[in-house]
Parts: C-alpha cells; sequence; structure tokens
C-alpha cells in the first residue's frame, strides 16, 4: 500500500511512517491547543498549516484533513 500524501510505502495505515508520524502529532496536539485556548478543530487545522514553525509533513497531513473533512478555510 502506498501513502496517500507521497505515495511511500505505507506499512499500517494510509500514511508512509513519516507522514503517520506527523498525524498522530497533528491529533494528539489538538488537545493542548484546545484547553489552551478553546478552539474547535477545524479552527486548530487552519492556524497550524498557516504556523511558520509547523514542520512540512504536518502541514501535508493538515491539507489531507481539510481536504477529507471539506473544511472552509476561507471563513477562518
Amino acid at each position: 500500500m502506498k501513502c496517500k500524501i507521497c505515495s511511500r510505502e505505507a506499512e499500517v495505515s494510509d500514511f508512509c511512517p513519516l507522514h503517520l508520524e506527523a498525524y498522530r502529532n497533528v491529533v494528539e496536539k489538538y488537545a493542548v491547543w484546545e484547553k489552551a485556548l478553546g478552539i474547535e478543530w477545524e479552527e486548530y487545522l487552519v492556524q497550524i498549516q498557516k504556523n511558520s514553525l509547523t514542520g512540512e509533513w504536518a502541514k501535508e497531513v493538515v491539507k489531507d484533513i481539510i481536504t477529507r473533512e471539506s473544511i472552509d478555510v476561507r471563513k477562518n
């Protein structure tokens, strides 16, 4: 199976090991952002996508999530 983002070999999920780790980090860190800032999932995704400190793999994962969940980034 291939990673749906980069076409590297995916062993366990739809992501290669690099994108899977980024996905896990994005999901895990949401709890911290939600507690600290009280933001919704969609806003969190938009904010980390815009953040210059967000890594490239995480941005690619977030772009995939935004696309799959049909989140309108223009409203944020």
